[in-house]
């Protein structure tokens, strides 16, 4: 099958496509075909994917190397190869490059013809809230009524079509597939998660960003990396690698952040709640119900893409998500906005109308009792969370957790030990807690080691603990003890994706009194937990979720 695109069929001379393409030396096939004379038809760094006239790229990941299948590639019809290291006995025009992951990005964008210079890109990378940050730019986007598109951890959104993710951020050519799919359907703004890895591995290498942002940064991913440097100067080369043309968005109120200011070409602008010597501050913050409002002080000129200066005022904001890490994402998204020359009005609309993003602090119900759904991944979240519920009011906190698997015990320990300190803020004595065994992979599976860390924390701080090894268990008994006025709390990683779904069943079967067409409204715009075929049917209505 030959790569498609808005409706045209890709065909491009492989001298076209090696355009910025460092090539270390050329092993030729037995015919020594020139290279003006070969048309490549698509693109491919799975062996399974390739066909006639197909272009494979030898990319090492961690766990397979790509080098062990070109051989495969060949037979299945690839007549290039993109190597970093010569392959013996194979009739089939090898080209050595020093990083094929980089040969792959620069192949991809040069294939698809740029797509990223045709629309304004942001990127955000953090270890923390670059879901919930590029929902909310999402709704700016929305708000002044401009055709856009997202790429992240949940999904792929083109317009109104979605597909579900597999990957935070896709591999290159992937990405750079959906910018020109964006491309076709007229799409002019694109907000994309930036993880650590993807930096790492070159996905975004050769994107043409046009504001990008480092919002924030804790040891928690640095098992992907060699060290907690290299996972900060993976994240740090989104900033670094900025074009002159873009701008950069900063957190002073992350010290580790603070430097990069001057390590960058772009237009910097800076915020922070607690360091006030930035571009933008904020003051008079009052919640209610735990939901901030605030005024914006922008205390420095700054200047849009279009090259429209934003002059010193202030202006009130009204959220409607709890929480004050909300407003370190609001700030972004909001300096998002106006640099894409998005006047205040609809940047104020549009962060409104952000109702949240699911199971990051979603509410999933909310009258004579709340019941919210968070992942608690680490301490960072943890304390988002926790000092959120902290600002609302309630009778007693019930919390369900499904443990973390595949991240070994001490994982576990830091965990238990960061929920604990908060119980003993809030004077919560209980947990009820799961393993999940049937709704996780066998590589997310609990161990014994994890669980018992896990255990050890919470006996040692006389927190009472109900174990279910099922899921489904552990939340039917969570959801029996909610009386009115209290706060079901259920959390964990993948193993709780599907316990939403579970809970607001359960809540019509326990509790018949509670509002079936509230609970239905939220079931409608679920994507995550549910069936595929379900999901993939569905049209993605953001506005209206919690």
């Amino acid at each position: 099958m030959d790569t498609i695109t808005g409706g045209v069929t890709i065909i491009m001379n492989l001298t076209d496509l090696l355009k910025s393409v460092e090539i270390d030396s050329i092993r030729y096939n037995q015919l020594k075909t020139a290279l003006d004379k070969i048309d490549i038809k698509k693109i491919a760094y799975h062996s399974k994917e390739v066909n006639s006239d197909t272009l494979f790229v030898c990319i090492k990941g961690h766990q397979t190397d790509g080098h062990n299948y070109a051989k495969h590639a060949a037979s299945q019809g690839a007549t290039v190869i993109i190597v970093e290291q010569f392959i013996e006995d194979m009739d089939v025009i090898q080209l050595k490059v020093s990083d094929s992951r980089e040969a792959l990005a620069v192949l991809s964008s040069n294939f698809f013809d740029h797509p990223s210079k045709s629309m304004s890109i942001f990127g955000v990378t953090a270890t923390n809230g670059k879901t919930t940050i590029t929902y909310m730019t999402e709704e700016i986007f929305k708000a002044y009524q401009l055709k856009s598109g997202l790429i992240g951890t949940i999904l792929v959104k083109i317009d109104k079509e979605i597909e579900m993710s597999r990957l935070t951020t896709p591999e290159s050519y992937d990405l750079q597939q959906h910018f020109a799919k964006m491309r076709d359907r007229e799409i002019t703004h694109v907000s994309i998660e930036v993880s650590s890895s993807a930096l790492e591995l070159k996905r975004v290498y050769n994107t043409d960003f046009d504001v990008v942002a480092f919002m924030n940064i804790s040891p928690e991913h640095i098992r992907l990396h060699e060290s907690f440097d290299a996972y900060f100067n993976a994240k740090a080369s989104l900033i670094r690698n900025a074009s002159k043309t873009s701008t950069v968005i900063l957190n002073l109120d992350e010290p580790l952040l603070i430097p990069l200011r001057e390590e960058t070409e772009a237009q910097v602008v800076t915020f922070g709640i607690e360091n006030k010597s930035g571009t933008i501050t904020v003051s008079d913050i009052q919640f209610l119900s735990g939901i901030p409002s605030f005024t914006v002080d922008i205390l420095k000129p700054f200047n849009t893409l279009s090259g429209k200066r934003i002059e010193t005022t202030s202006f009130d904001l009204e959220m409607s998500v709890p929480g004050y890490h909300s407003i370190y994402n609001t700030l972004t998204a909001l300096v998002t906005g106006l640099v894409n020359d998005i006047p205040i009005e609809d940047v104020q609309r549009g962060i409104k109308n952000f109702r949240g993003v699911e199971r990051r602090f979603q509410i999933l119900y909310d009258k004579e009792f709340k019941v919210i759904d968070d992942l608690l991944l680490n301490q960072n979240n943890i304390d988002s969370c926790m000092e959120t519920i902290s600002h609302l009011d309630y009778n007693e906190l019930h919390l369900v957790h499904a443990i973390r698997g595949s991240n070994g015990p001490a994982h576990s320990t830091e965990i238990a030990e960061s929920l604990t300190e908060w119980f003993h803020k809030m004077n919560v004595t209980k947990i009820i807690l799961t393993t999940a065994s049937s709704h996780v992979d066998k590589k997310d599976e609990v161990t014994e080691e994890e669980l018992a860390a896990f255990l050890k924390v919470m006996k040692q701080n006389k927190i009472e603990v109900t174990f279910f090894k099922e899921l489904e268990d552990t939340l039917r008994f969570g959801v029996k003890q909610l009386n009115v006025g209290d706060i079901l709390l259920i959390s964990g990683a993948h193993s709780m994706d599907q316990g939403a779904r579970k809970t607001l069943e359960l809540l019509k079967e326990i509790h018949p009194k509670v509002d079936y067409e509230r609970i239905d409204q939220v079931l409608e715009n679920k994507l995550i937990g549910m069936d595929s075929f379900k999901v993939a049917g569905k049209t993605l209505n953001f506005s209206s979720r919690m």
